[in-house]
């Protein structure tokens, strides 16, 4: 990816809830989502912080507008979260799409797929996935 490209990223303003004891995949976790909450996390300003760390640009947005911003890339993501003593998130999922509305790269960080979570926060999976994005891998 060009990383000289400033990023937009769409604020999201609902997080995805799971049922207890259910660990899906994230190529079918919206299958087994059963409701929203407000978003427990600011990750689209955790992503911008992240991106600015590393010297590019970013800004947060409230609608995408494909064909007003050329040459920039744009930020969706989706927080899954469950319950287990307290709340954690199971799964982020954060997708690059270009100007043309081509997804580029999908990072996923997946905290629990066995029933054995490390309780992983946006904190700390945001670097990991961004880390992944920039190598252009899943």
């Amino acid at each position: 990816m060009d990383t000289s490209r400033p990023y937009v990223v769409l604020e999201n303003k609902t997080s995805f809830v799971l049922p207890d004891k259910v660990f899906p995949p994230y190529q079918n976790i919206d299958v087994f989502v059963v409701g929203k909450k407000p978003a427990f996390y600011r990750i689209d300003s955790l992503i911008c912080q992240e991106l600015a760390r590393r010297k590019m640009k970013c800004e947060i947005v409230d609608s995408l507008n494909f064909a007003a911003a050329k040459d920039k890339y744009f930020i969706t993501y989706a927080d899954y979260w469950t319950w287990d003593f307290k709340d954690y998130m199971h799964l982020l999922k954060v997708r690059v799409l270009d100007e043309n509305k081509n997804v580029i790269v999908i990072g996923v960080s997946e905290g629990n797929t066995a029933g054995m979570h490390d309780a992983p926060m946006p904190q700390k999976q945001v670097p990991v996935i961004l880390d992944l994005i920039m190598k252009g891998k899943e």
